[in-house]
């Protein structure tokens, strides 16, 4: 049998191959990737071999960088979506947090507004609780004027039991509308002098006539019918007026009456004697004139009560002692 010739021994340095110490022959690169490495990965080439200036490569004993296998690009797999969805998560996290931290200028602006807003309410509300409770801010005077025959203690009833009231809590117009109820009042103008005073302008009603009812009692009237006190009498010009016997209608034969007097002008109102009705629709007058003379007239019913005086003023002068304008356009004097 023949038999093989012997493998030439490839010597090297210590340290340099420890396959070529043992007397294995060397790996190269592709053979040291393990079978089990998937194929799509990472690609085995084997090592190209270059003869050195000797003519063997083993001769070398290692082989440059540039006789090794060129680097392949790296193969990277498709993200994976959980990590993609924490590494978001992650992120949005970081930027809530620095909104948080930094804030946003509308953020800062609405903080200013409220704020601003808290502190407002703060000294409002304290404002308000020292107008209603500091004694300085409580009414102590009701000044009043306008008086003439309305007693002022009838006014002090109605405005004394504001005194001791805050100033805040004073109404001018109800109590003004309290005070319109006193007799003799006509209008009432209530205002607040602070820190503790009201004052009151009272316009009293002008008395014109008092009238004499059927059973014999009397009463003061203004140009509206609206009774007055009796105080309304003194240093007044006042119209008689009475209810005559018989009378069917008294109370519209008084709003004759009084519809017939305050309508008359000022000349024929200051000589005017004596008023009497029966209905509303046969008032009768007596004028004194000038001259000492009298004169009746026939004024009718309250209709037209502005012409009718015109037309008495007119008529005076003319002869005659009645003057009759129950119809104002054809008045007739006799």
């Amino acid at each position: 049998m023949a038999r093989r010739p012997a493998a030439p021994r490839v010597q090297t340095k210590p340290g340099r191959d420890p396959a070529a110490r043992s007397g294995r022959p060397a790996r190269s690169d592709a053979d040291r990737t393990p079978p089990s490495a998937p194929q799509e990965q990472t690609r085995a080439t084997p090592a190209r071999r270059t003869t050195s200036p000797l003519g063997s490569p083993a001769r070398s004993g290692r082989l440059t960088n540039s006789q090794t296998q060129p680097e392949e690009p790296a193969v990277t797999s498709p993200p994976d979506d959980d990590s993609e969805r924490s590494s978001r998560r992650v992120v949005d996290a970081a930027d809530r947090f620095r909104r948080a931290v930094v804030g946003q200028p509308w953020r800062r602006r609405r903080r200013a507004l409220i704020i601003a807003a808290l502190i407002t309410f703060v000294l409002v509300a304290g404002a308000g609780i020292a107008v209603l409770t500091v004694p300085a801010l409580q009414v102590r005077t009701v000044a009043v004027s306008g008086l003439g025959y309305v007693q002022e203690d009838a006014i002090s009833q109605v405005t004394d039991p504001e005194v001791g009231t805050a100033m805040a809590l004073v109404r001018p117009g109800e109590l003004a509308n309290r005070i319109e109820q006193v007799p003799g009042v006509e209008t009432a103008q209530v205002e607040r002098s602070w820190p503790d005073t009201i004052t009151v302008t009272v316009t009293e009603r002008t008395p014109i006539a008092q009238l004499t009812r059927l059973d014999g009692n009397t009463v003061i009237l203004d140009a509206h019918g609206v009774a007055l006190p009796d105080a309304a009498a003194q240093d007044a010009v006042l119209m008689p007026l009475a209810v005559g016997e018989g009378a069917r209608d008294p109370e519209g034969a008084a709003e004759a009456m009084i519809e017939a007097a305050s309508s008359l002008p000022p000349e024929i109102a200051d000589g005017v004697r004596g008023i009497t009705a029966t209905s509303p629709n046969d008032v009768t007058m007596t004028l004194a004139l000038e001259n000492g003379a009298t004169k009746t007239v026939v004024w009718g019913d309250a209709a037209d009560a502005e012409l009718k005086g015109k037309v008495v003023a007119a008529l005076l002068d003319q002869p005659g002692t009645v003057i009759d304008v129950s119809s104002p356009v054809a008045p007739v004097t006799r």
